[in-house]
């Protein structure tokens, strides 16, 4: 399988997107508000503007920091979650310095993924695989960051395709068509942009979902997304009126 694609795999449950091909860019433009201070669970001294003696944790105060961090070597392992002030790492016990320990090795939390001391509002992690294993305290803040990251995908593939036009400006895409993509990725789902079709001056993006959900590091790492996967629609944009439409195979949704 080669070309650009986008993997989502949620559970609002535990309020987790785990992702490939959402970039740490699309995560800062498609956030409202980036934290202003956060906890690096790597340990990274190099990129830390601060320092707690208490938790033993390397720091960075600033929304503009964190951003020149997070954009700092794209495709580098970040770990880190978000916190409120200072006093609220100091007030850790050692239990949740430990919690946080695990977080960091693990790439998952012991319990719940929000800290009512810390705060937080969202953890990230680079995950051995490159996938990203991200927490939204408010679930719906990833609608944005999904967004950003199907229309940048959609630019650099017609970019690719249409050399000597100018760039696409791409229309946003209704919020009920992200919902629904995220409601369908329970199972892992994959927005193919190297098999995109073009008809009628309309981009058609398929969609696809995992036959199993549990072989996806496997799938990523061998890039046979197609051989593991079920077409179920596409996801398209109409270069005309400028109009996103999601267009489920009958059997595939059920309807």
């Amino acid at each position: 399988m080669k070309g650009n694609f986008i993997f989502i795999n949620t559970n609002p449950i535990s309020n987790m997107i785990l992702s490939s091909g959402i970039t740490a860019a699309d995560f800062i433009n498609g956030l409202d508000q980036l934290p202003d201070n956060i906890i690096l669970l790597n340990n990274d001294e190099e990129d830390a503007n601060g320092y707690n003696s208490h938790s033993k944790f390397n720091l960075i105060f600033g929304s503009s920091e964190i951003r020149q961090y997070l954009l700092k070597n794209p495709s580098g392992p970040k770990k880190f979650i978000d916190f409120d002030d200072e006093d609220s790492v100091n007030n850790l016990s050692p239990y949740e310095i430990a919690e946080l320990l695990y977080l960091a090795h693990f790439g998952t939390p012991m319990g719940r993924p929000f800290s009512s001391k810390l705060l937080n509002h969202y953890i990230y992690l680079t995950q051995d695989d490159r996938t990203i294993r991200s927490y939204y305290r408010r679930f719906s803040d990833f609608n944005h960051v999904l967004e950003i990251a199907v229309k940048r995908n959609l630019r650099e593939t017609h970019n690719t395709l249409r050399l000597f036009l100018r760039p696409l400006a791409i229309k946003d895409i209704d919020n009920s068509i992200l919902i629904e993509l995220i409601t369908k990725a329970n199972d892992g789902l994959f927005i193919l942009f190297g098999s995109i079709r073009e008809r009628n001056r309309t981009y058609h993006i398929p969609i696809r979902i995992l036959k199993n959900p549990d072989q996806v590091s496997i799938i990523l790492r061998t890039k046979t997304i197609i051989e593991n996967t079920n077409y179920v629609g596409d996801l398209s944009y109409n270069l005309q009126n400028s109009t996103w439409k999601l267009e489920w195979q009958d059997q595939a949704a059920g309807v």
